[in-house]
């Protein structure tokens, strides 16, 4: 028999201030299916931030010092475990954004990766260098981040919307999608359409014989 298609999702919006300007900031999230020739025209106008590789070995090993002092327990554990004399083999270089000014490196997690973001001007000097969903991650222009947890499951689909500024970096929305995945089939799976706007291509299961239905989504929030 077959079910109705269930999606669940969870939607944390983290933020303490309420008003901006002196009114009340409306906050929303918006998931609504789109067809697939409106995904393929949106990616080749898309608001995605360009990472660039970086050639500059001393300014690479300066971040690395930096993320050195911050390793968790997790990763000192999983470095051992895959052999490492330090957690920075599960680092890798994931770009380098000039407009924003900031590095961004991946490190490896049991079954996925996160994001980690150096923003290079005296005003980040010490700060605390968290971890972000990682895999899949896209920047928007304006200093935004989505990035995927997969936990290597392929029907929860764990996404989560950060914010970068000068001050740091911080997590804004989290949203979980059970009965879902990312189309790994797909060359850009996720991408920015604005500053508010995501466009994501999924495979769903939605029947008790877990028959792949191949679907394109637009995430739109206000936080």
């Amino acid at each position: 028999m077959k079910y109705k298609h269930k999606i669940f999702f969870v939607l944390l919006l983290l933020s303490s201030c309420l008003f901006l300007s002196g009114q009340e900031k409306e906050k929303y999230f918006i998931f609504n299916k789109i067809s697939e020739t409106d995904y393929r025209k949106a990616i080749h106008e898309n608001f995605n931030a360009v990472l660039l590789p970086l050639n500059d070995s001393i300014r690479l090993e300066k971040a690395l010092n930096k993320i050195d002092k911050t390793y968790s327990q997790s990763e000192i554990d999983l470095a051992s475990s895959e052999l490492c004399e330090s957690p920075r083999c599960l680092l890798t270089f994931g770009g380098y954004c000039p407009n924003l000014d900031i590095l961004v490196f991946y490190i490896q997690d049991y079954h996925s990766k996160n994001a980690i973001f150096i923003k290079e001007n005296k005003e980040t000097i010490g700060t605390k260098l968290e971890r972000f969903k990682g895999s899949y991650g896209v920047m928007s222009k304006k200093g935004l981040w989505v990035g995927l947890e997969r936990n290597d499951c392929d029907n929860y689909l764990q996404i989560e919307i950060c914010k970068i500024t000068k001050r740091g970096t911080w997590s804004i929305i989290n949203f979980n999608f059970q009965t879902m995945d990312i189309n790994l089939d797909e060359k850009e799976p996720i991408f920015w359409v604005n500053k508010n706007t995501i466009y994501i291509a999924t495979v769903e299961f939605s029947n008790e014989n877990n028959i792949e239905q191949e679907n394109f989504y637009k995430i739109k929030f206000e936080y």
